[in-house]
């Protein structure tokens, strides 16, 4: 069975081995993932070992295990976040019922304290007729 190899343009560790720019570096089973060689072709390039390579350019060094603990991490984070907004937006979604509630209340309240003034009113003109001599 064959093992893929591919060769990147800039300096790759994977697991406990460091592969050079231009070394074969496994894609698959112990080594990167495709989508990570994916990756670094689309950072760095694809690889050339022709004039247009820069042999004084410094070549960035990629440490896959501490960039897959820093995803791991931001997933940790995403999902500490997502949970945060799903419960504020259910806080906020019942904040929302509650003020439409209080909202209708408010407006029986305003109801009701007309039809009592309007009682006071007609009162009072009876006790005034009550106590008028006669």
């Amino acid at each position: 069975m064959s093992k893929k190899t591919e060769q990147f343009n800039v300096t790759v560790k994977a697991g406990k081995k460091t592969y050079r720019p231009g070394d074969p570096v496994p894609v698959g089973t112990g080594g990167i993932t495709a989508e990570e060689a994916e990756n670094f072709r689309k950072n760095f390039g694809v690889f050339t070992a022709g004039p247009e390579a820069t042999a004084g350019a410094p070549v960035p060094s990629v440490d896959l295990d501490r960039l897959r603990e820093a995803i791991e991490k931001l997933s940790g984070d995403n999902d500490k976040l997502s949970a945060d907004n799903d419960r504020l937006t259910a806080e906020r979604d019942s904040a929302i019922g509650d003020r439409n509630t209080l909202l209708k209340q408010n407006e029986q309240l305003e109801t009701d304290n007309a039809t009592l003034a309007g009682e006071v009113t007609k009162l009072q003109a009876e006790i005034e007729k009550l106590k008028a001599p006669k």
